[in-house]
């Protein structure tokens, strides 16, 4: 078990409505995929297995690609040999 953060940003949209729309949809690709997620205010950070999350990414840019003309996809792994969750990293801020 690892974490992921990932980070969508548009570069082409015409306004802010139009960036966080985009960012919704691919904030709805990881709601979908069923793996625990986090929204945080710059990036959303996800919990699975190394291939789970592997295949997320392939996902939002399948996703992605024909409603975005250009983006960033910033992907950040967080490895663990014992594995690390979301819940872990966070629990002492809650």
């Amino acid at each position: 078990m690892m974490t992921c953060s990932i980070r969508f940003l548009p570069l082409k949209a015409q306004s802010k409505d139009e960036i966080y729309k985009l960012v919704d949809e691919a904030i709805n690709v990881i709601a979908s995929s069923g793996l625990k997620y986090l929204v945080g205010p710059s990036e959303t950070t996800v919990e699975g297995e190394f291939s789970q999350l592997l295949n997320l990414i392939e996902e939002i840019h399948r996703k992605m690609t024909p409603l975005c003309e250009r983006y960033v996809l910033e992907v950040v792994f967080d490895c663990a040999r014992n594995g690390v969750s979301i819940d872990e990293k966070i629990q002492k801020y809650r």
